[in-house]
């Protein structure tokens, strides 16, 4: 039996991906790059991409249109009374393609779209997903 600290630790994981248009302008995948995690009862994506282990991407979505994303990093503030506990670094931005369930990630580095799949995997709700304590933080 879950305890309710428990239950409030719930992750979902969903998939980030390269895709291909195909004839009928729908995306199939053809490689994983990444997954991104979502706390249950918040709103802030953790993104990881395997060829970037070491670091972590947030996905925020737009408060005037949720269709919209902006992808960013934090990097702590060290002054000891800050105001605000991070910096924060846009560095892309993303839409949502209801009709296919995925987000267009664009990396203001990367010159290729990758997508997020906007439905977690049904297998990969966590209570234990571990290092990822700092996704209850709001942008």
């Amino acid at each position: 039996m879950q305890t309710q600290a428990q239950q409030n630790d719930t992750f979902f994981r969903f998939q980030v991906f390269q895709g291909e248009l195909d004839a009928n302008n729908r995306v199939k995948k053809s490689k994983s790059v990444g997954m991104a995690y979502l706390k249950d009862g918040q709103q802030l994506f953790t993104v990881r991409l395997w060829t970037l282990v070491n670091e972590r991407f947030y996905l925020v979505q737009n408060r005037e249109d949720t269709s919209k994303y902006l992808i960013m990093t934090r990097e702590p503030n060290r002054r000891e009374n800050a105001k605000n506990k991070y910096f924060w670094n846009i560095v892309g931005n993303g839409s949502v393609d209801t009709t296919q369930g995925v987000v267009h990630l664009n990396f203001d580095l990367f010159e290729r779209t990758i997508f997020m799949n906007i439905h977690p995997e049904t297998a990969a709700t966590t209570h234990s997903l571990p290092d990822l304590d700092q996704t209850s933080v709001a942008a």
